[in-house]
């Protein structure tokens, strides 16, 4: 406890700026004459045993202490978190299908739409309509939104930054008499000891580390930026692609290692992005570690530490913090989101009376009651109140009631993170929603929190090239590691460069000139 103590200290200073006074509720509701249909996005993460994410407990709880006193019929229009972007990409096209709330976490695409015509400018109606939202997101929030010097999204407002995080079997290596690795060499070397000496005695040999076909940053962050020498160079992060970063290449060699040497999952080239049969290498017990969110193992869903725990009562999943900087070895740098995070945005598609219930729905979802109910669920269903007044989740819910995904996020969609009435129970209340893991938060909230680098950096300029070409450049990076990691070492730096060249034949150019410019018009003193 004494570092779940620590961290709420630390965490209440870091939200010191975005404090709220809880109960903003709107006094009047506002009905429509004639009922309305709104379409609301939704995730759809593909959990096992989740209740089907435009139809459950609080999708109803929404619709009837929402919509019904507004005559507004909620539809929601489920899109797979797996494929964001281009299932956005064709909802998008035509009246018919676009959602009137659409959300995406790339700002470059809502920069792109806006270019084309096809975002609201909203601030109006947020100033007529969004008095709530406003004081909740707070003005560095909602500057986030501005593209082309107008409000076109709206922005979560983040909680916590801390993005991914790498994690290891430390009762293995307890088992094995060694100790959490500190350096990258000492990550490999316990890695060879899981291989040889299986100390999970699982047939058949065990996987010392599993990664699936999502080799990127996404997943081992902290291990790629440990190798990349202008790690503090903004303009060359935002600008180039990570092909091009000095020091890449050796992220991938280090990769094609782990590969040859029979360190990660053999089969990880066909396991999807969404990375399904290494959740289920971790829960049965036949991997030694992967990578993920920074508290990826200890969330309620997919609940991985818990499904391993029940399988070995004893093991631990601990966060690493051995890669050090290939420039600085006392640094160890992680990936970090802005404050803002969630784009919502209004298609111009949307008729006026269509845009002005969005925004009063999402005005809604900034009210008090509205975020500790989707949040919390219902008292002595979903959660008890402790001594200190804190909703504290309660172990096992299923069906109708089970959350599908953490706090509820996919539908609290201007907040990331447990969220109070005071920055003291917003934090202890962040620790506690792990149910039973506090301690192992605080650890791996610390780590996530280490050397934070930005992960990416949105460009208010419209960036037509990179609408033209991310989603191909984005597979095309995805293919690059993969083959790069399963080919003879001896082949791997000329294939690297050969991959590398055609990556820049593909459009990277264009798109690496249009955000050079971008960022030099938009940062004249950097």
């Amino acid at each position: 406890m004494k570092k779940l103590l620590a961290l709420v200290m630390v965490l209440c200073l870091a939200l010191s700026m975005l404090s709220l006074t809880a109960g903003a509720e709107t006094a009047e509701v506002f009905r429509f004459d004639q009922p309305l249909t709104l379409k609301v996005s939704v995730f759809d993460r593909g959990t096992p045993g989740n209740s089907p994410a435009d139809n459950n407990y609080y999708t109803r709880w929404i619709q009837e202490n929402f919509g019904d006193p507004r005559n507004i019929k909620i539809e929601w229009v489920v899109i797979p978190r797996s494929d964001e972007e281009s299932k956005l990409a064709t909802l998008i096209t035509s009246a018919d299908s676009a959602p009137d709330v659409c959300f995406t976490y790339n700002g470059s695409i809502v920069s792109n739409y806006v270019s084309q015509g096809g975002v609201r400018e909203i601030s109006d109606l947020v100033e007529q309509y969004g008095p709530t939202l406003k004081a909740f997101l707070g003005q560095e929030v909602l500057d986030a939104g501005v593209f082309e010097g107008g409000l076109y999204a709206l922005p979560a407002r983040r909680v916590v930054v801390a993005t991914q995080g790498m994690f290891i079997r430390e009762d293995w290596i307890e088992k094995l008499g060694m100790k959490m690795p500190t350096t990258k060499e000492e990550f490999l070397e316990v890695l060879r000891a899981f291989r040889d000496k299986n100390p999970g005695e699982v047939p058949g040999g065990c996987i010392p580390f599993a990664m699936s076909s999502n080799l990127t940053s996404e997943t081992n962050g902290p291990l790629m930026l440990s190798f990349i020498k202008d790690v503090n160079d903004y303009r060359t992060l935002a600008t180039k692609p990570q092909e091009l970063w000095e020091g890449y290449e050796d992220f991938v060699v280090f990769l094609n290692t782990m590969y040859n040497e029979g360190l990660i999952s053999p089969d990880f080239a066909t396991d999807t992005i969404s990375g399904e049969a290494v959740n289920q290498a971790i829960t049965s017990g036949m991997a030694g570690g992967y990578g993920a969110n920074y508290d990826h193992p200890i969330r309620v869903t997919p609940g991985l530490l818990a499904g391993l725990q029940a399988q070995v009562p004893d093991a631990k999943l601990s966060v690493l913090n051995c890669f050090e900087s290939v420039t600085d070895p006392t640094k160890y740098y992680h990936l970090a989101y802005n404050r803002d995070g969630l784009l919502n945005f209004i298609p111009t598609w949307s008729d006026d009376d269509h845009a002005k219930a969005a925004i009063m729905y999402l005005d809604w979802l900034c009210e008090y009651n509205t975020i500790f109910t989707l949040q919390n669920g219902v008292e002595g269903v979903t959660y008890n109140l402790n001594e200190d007044g804190i909703p504290v989740l309660i172990p096992g819910v299923e069906g109708d009631m089970k959350f599908n995904s953490m706090q509820n996020l996919d539908y609290t969609l201007l907040v990331n993170g447990q969220w109070l009435d005071t920055d003291e129970k917003t934090m202890k209340a962040q620790a506690l929603s792990y149910q039973g893991y506090a301690d192992e938060y605080a650890a791996m909230y610390e780590v996530g929190n280490q050397d934070l680098v930005p992960q990416s950096f949105t460009l208010r300029t419209s960036l037509p090239a990179e609408a033209q070409y991310n989603t191909t450049l984005k597979d095309f990076h995805r293919e690059i590691l993969v083959r790069c990691a399963m080919c003879k070492p001896e082949e791997v730096h000329d294939l690297f460069q050969q991959l590398k060249q055609e990556y820049l034949n593909r459009g990277g150019p264009a798109v690496m000139d249009e955000r050079t410019a971008a960022w030099d018009l938009e940062h004249p003193a950097q």
